[in-house]
């Protein structure tokens, strides 16, 4: 690449906060901090901390089925989960496409999609877990409501409803006496997870991060400043990082926000959700075309799309001369340069902002502080099975956060929703 080249280019991250001078760490730590604090104080804040009033450790009774459903923005899943030996054992899976991707539908829709599949499982199943990744707003007794649904669904008549008692109403509806039932938050069924699969650890902080971005965390209840009287016991709390206005913005991310759902809600998330990336990567080479960084017949490709998922970019990073569609838009050496920078940038920006969260969270709870205790990061979602993506958050995590002095292992399972669902069932009983 040549120096007016790399000038241009350079010019074209900066505008787009693709480079480190306008992704500080410890500035954005500060901001997202800021918000986790108002929120639990009771102010107006863009990062829902919430706590789940589960039970972050108990008995994992052997040999006791659970039957656990998870709902998430595109399939509802059940399957039964034994415990045995240190080990789940993860039978029985079935699944449907969720009700509100395809086509509005209330929320009795969605609950009569868990009945139907987990009907067949109950009567082996001693408890029930329902697993959201939803942001929940518990009622302490075991209940709670969904607060919203992300941009990928259209679900109405779900607003203050307490998501078990409508489900009881569909047993009811069916004859059927259901087992006792857990509702539980995926930030903290991963975290729990972890626990239960990888013990011995000091502490466990999960990270869920694909088409939605939480993160999952330990702490006494007595945080929680808005709610007098909330038990003071430890609880895992789910932290909605991907709803984070406080975000650092680029031209892209004005155009990604404007003509996506709910324009100026959910900025994290459409700058670093698996669902986004793709889109966030072809508005930047669109912007590059703009600037002259690409020949008349890479221009002419990248416009004619009007749609890029991460599967596709992720192709075209393991094979640039081969791999599909980006492949053959970008045939010119330098359009490859270009295309193959420009993608490394957005990932790479996903990772930043991903570890700032991670590093704010571990601040929070003053963890991570002591090399011979390092904390246990628990990673759930597709994020972490695309290998360019993981791979550049592992590098900033070996870097960044290594060099603010904080010391932790990332821990990926299988089934972790499921196990942690099937884990805060049982230690409910």
């Amino acid at each position: 690449m040549n120096e007016l080249t790399q000038q241009r280019l350079d010019a074209l991250l900066q505008a787009n906060s693709m480079t480190p001078d306008r992704l500080d760490q410890t500035t954005l730590s500060q901001m997202f901090l800021a918000q986790m604090r108002v929120a639990l104080y009771g102010g107006v804040s863009s990062i829902p901390v919430l706590p789940t009033f589960l039970k972050p450790f108990g008995t994992l009774h052997e040999g006791t089925p659970v039957a656990v459903a998870e709902i998430d923005d595109r399939e509802v899943r059940v399957s039964l989960v034994t415990f045995s030996g240190g080990r789940a054992e993860v039978t029985d899976a079935d699944r449907f496409p969720v009700p509100g991707r395809e086509y509005p539908a209330p929320l009795a829709d969605l609950l009569f999609a868990v009945a139907e599949l987990a009907q067949p499982l109950l009567d082996r199943a001693k408890a029930l877990a329902l697993c959201l990744p939803f942001p929940i707003d518990y009622d302490w007794q075991g209940d709670g409501a969904i607060r919203s649904f992300p941009g990928t669904m259209t679900v109405s008549d779900f607003a203050q409803t307490p998501v078990l008692a409508a489900l009881r109403e569909e047993w009811k509806s069916r004859n059927v006496t259901p087992p006792p039932m857990t509702l539980v938050s995926l930030p903290a069924a991963v975290q729990l997870a972890a626990g239960a699969l990888h013990p011995g650890q000091k502490r466990y902080v999960s990270l869920t991060w694909g088409s939605v971005f939480d993160l999952g965390f330990t702490a006494p209840g007595s945080i929680v400043v808005r709610q007098a009287g909330t038990p003071p016991a430890l609880t895992p709390f789910a932290c909605g990082f991907g709803h984070a206005q406080c975000v650092p913005f680029g031209l892209v991310d004005l155009i990604q926000d404007r003509d996506s759902y709910a324009p100026g809600q959910d900025l994290l998330l459409k700058m670093l959700s698996t669902e986004h990336l793709g889109d966030v990567y072809r508005l930047t080479m669109i912007k590059a075309s703009e600037r002259k960084l690409l020949t008349f017949g890479g221009s002419r490709d990248i416009l004619s799309m009007r749609r890029l998922d991460l599967a596709t970019m992720t192709e075209f990073l393991a094979d640039p001369q081969n791999g599909g569609t980006l492949a053959h838009y970008f045939r010119e050496g330098e359009d490859r340069t270009v295309a193959l920078a420009v993608a490394d940038a957005v990932l790479d920006r996903a990772a930043r902002l991903a570890c700032a969260a991670l590093a704010t969270v571990l601040q929070f709870i003053g963890a991570g502080q002591d090399p011979e205790a390092p904390v246990c990061v628990a990673l759930h979602g597709e994020a972490f099975s695309c290998p360019p993506l993981m791979q550049a958050f592992q590098t900033r995590v070996q870097t960044e956060l290594a060099q603010r002095g904080l010391h932790l292992t990332l821990w990926q399972g299988e089934n972790t929703p499921a196990v942690g669902a099937a884990a805060a069932a049982l230690y409910a009983l």
